[in-house]
């Protein structure tokens, strides 16, 4: 917990006071540094996964979990390599950063529809109905923004659907994010719904990038801008380290029992998850 508030100190030093020369290096260096809780986020997610028999359905929500994980420590890879090679240039609409992003989501939301096949059981069809109306929901909601978004002169100058994938992102980590942790304290399981609230980290994040890249400073004052950078750039790493500390605490648990310190030990000797 030390080292990853430590890490978010200097992430949020090195934004505001550029140490070094170049805008290009600065940001960089914050790149790696976020890297850095985004690959513990999936390692500890592969870990947990592991934790279970493949015959198990936390087995398969675990997995998912991971390799949504996984994808977008691919996309901040990319990320850094397009900036490499696009940051004097124009960056494409569209590229591999976002096609990684759009595969974390998607693997995110099957894990999603294991958690409620595991709360709904595997023959109750309404899992299948609550997850379809869900994305539904998300899709709608998306484009009605990016609809609106349009109309009040953001984005401009980019095609529709580019808009919308934009927008998509935060409304997805919104969606899957608040879906889950509602599940989980609904049937009592709020154990296991803390990973997810990093993706309400990243809607936060993610709205304000949104905002940002679709021209929404050029209609907020100065000191509002700083403001939304700040909680931006907070919230973007906090956000893999609130997953990787909730994977990572439930790791514990299930290896160790009352042995990781991470529970509760009720009076009869029978272990309660914390």
């Amino acid at each position: 917990m030390a080292v990853f508030v430590i890490l978010l100190v200097v992430i949020l030093w090195i934004y505001f006071f550029q140490p070094l020369y170049d805008e290009f290096w600065n940001d960089k260096l914050i790149d790696i540094l976020v890297l850095i809780p985004a690959i513990i986020s999936a390692v500890a997610g592969t870990l947990l996964m592991r934790q279970f028999d493949k015959g198990e359905i936390p087995y398969h929500i675990w997995q998912a979990f991971a390799i949504g994980l996984w994808c977008w420590v691919a996309g901040e890879v990319s990320g850094m390599i397009y900036d490499a090679i696009y940051w004097y240039d124009t960056y494409p609409e569209f590229g591999l950063v976002d096609v990684f992003w759009l595969m974390g989501y998607f693997f995110l939301g099957l894990s999603l529809y294991y958690q409620l096949r595991l709360v709904y059981g595997a023959k109750n069809k309404s899992r299948r109905r609550i997850y379809l109306g869900l994305v539904a929901l998300a899709l709608l909601v998306a484009a009605g923004l990016t609809t609106l978004s349009e109309r009040a002169g953001l984005g401009e100058g980019y095609a529709w659907i580019i808009l919308f994938v934009t927008i998509l992102y935060p409304v997805f980590d919104a969606t899957e994010g608040t879906a889950a942790i509602w599940l989980s304290f609904l049937f009592g399981r709020g154990q296991w719904s803390r990973p997810w609230w990093g993706l309400i980290l990243f809607a936060l994040a993610d709205s304000i990038d949104s905002f940002y890249w679709l021209g929404g400073y050029a209609f907020v004052p100065t000191a509002l801008q700083s403001v939304l950078n700040f909680i931006a750039v907070a919230a973007y790493p906090a956000s893999y380290m609130v997953a990787g500390l909730s994977l990572l605490a439930n790791y514990f648990i299930l290896r160790y029992g009352e042995h990781s310190g991470l529970v509760k030990v009720a009076a009869k000797g029978k272990i309660k998850g914390s």
